[in-house]
């Protein structure tokens, strides 16, 4: 309290009596700075009481702190990635205000950008090999610093580009609005420097060892497709998926069709290596069953002759068939009984005259 500065002890009754004006000059003096501290408490205006909110330089001074306290070098501050994070976080600020965007939408900017674009547009020259990465989060003019550092950018993929070791720049931006306030860290890295800007070669995958805030990656195993799946688990970074899997950070955006500044998270299935294509089998044609036969109608069996001698040569007499035949032999038979019939009596009349 105010008064707790002040060691006032009230005057003997007597002094009241004998110093009265003396007195009341005293009361009235310690009255009088009372009031004035009161009323500097009234007045104060609140922000001078509240934290202000933190500026971009005080987020890059953080995320320092955290590199050096996992054994690791401080990052340089780059003027176009600090224009590029403000522009950022003013445009997060300026088209979504409270009503916060989902993780991904909260890395595209105007247009449709990303953090590597905003950055070349800013003036960054991205080494080659090399990327631009980000982090973003939203809060309230309440929101301590190290509550977004250490709360917000926590899991294993936030935390791994904080940690990132083949860093060479960082860049801050903060925009503070009506009940809003939008964060924003871009980190420029060279992929195998091990976060110098000179020497070392660049290569997708990086060769520097990973820091302990960065778990080692267990290798799964294939699919019976021949297809690879691997689940991210906290402290896993893309890169060091990637080398654990002996691939490229470029071949696992193309498989997972990542952005090109990728943000992986706890859970996330990524693909690593295709299904085997399946050789073609021959194609079985089935034969289709012939179709039934007409049924032939029965046939009359017709009577065959018997060729004779005769008839070879060339037919004669008895060129007839047999019932023409047998009625010719009856009839001659016939005759031949009449004439004999005829002739015996015809004899026997002559013998009787």
């Amino acid at each position: 309290m105010f008064w707790a500065g002040f060691a006032f002890q009230p005057p003997a009754a007597k002094n009241l009596t004998c110093n009265y004006n003396s007195g009341m000059k005293t009361h009235r003096f310690l009255i009088l700075i009372g009031l004035i501290g009161l009323a500097g408490m009234i007045f104060t205006p609140m922000g001078a009481v509240r934290s202000a909110v933190a500026s971009p330089y005080d987020l890059v001074a953080m995320v320092n702190d955290v590199r050096r306290n996992n054994g690791l070098e401080e990052i340089e501050i780059h003027e176009a990635l600090m224009s590029s994070a403000q522009m950022q976080s003013d445009y997060l600020g300026s088209a979504y205000g409270t009503n916060f965007p989902d993780w991904e939408a909260g890395h595209i900017g105007a247009g449709g950008t990303r953090a590597i674009d905003r950055a070349i547009a800013s003036g960054y020259p991205v080494p080659s090999g090399g990327n631009v990465l980000e982090n973003w989060a939203g809060g309230n003019n309440s929101t301590a610093l190290s509550e977004i550092v250490y709360s917000y950018w926590s899991d294993a993929s936030h935390w791994s580009q904080m940690l990132h070791p083949d860093a060479v720049d960082i860049g801050a931006g903060i925009t503070e609005g009506d009940g809003y306030v939008y964060y924003i860290l871009n980190i420029g890295v060279k992929y195998g420097s091990g976060g110098g800007t000179s020497g070392g070669v660049a290569s997708t995958v990086p060769t520097t060892a990973v820091t302990p805030k960065v778990a080692p990656v267990t290798v799964a195993d294939a699919q019976e497709d021949g297809s690879v799946l691997h689940t991210v688990k906290i402290g896993e970074a893309l890169w060091s998926i990637a080398a654990a899997y002996e691939v490229t950070v470029d071949q696992l955006i193309a498989l997972n069709d990542l952005p090109s500044d990728p943000i992986i998270y706890e859970g996330q299935t990524l693909l690593v290596r295709l299904a085997y294509t399946p050789t073609p089998s021959p194609t079985v044609t089935s034969t289709p069953k012939p179709p039934t036969r007409t049924p032939v109608p029965p046939q009359t069996a017709q009577a065959v002759v018997t060729a004779t001698q005769e008839d070879a040569d060339g037919g004669g007499l008895f060129d007839m068939d047999r019932q023409t035949l047998g009625l010719a032999l009856i009839l001659i038979c016939g005759i031949g009984l009449v004439l004999v019939i005829t002739g015996t009596l015809a004899k026997d009349k002559g013998k009787k005259k």
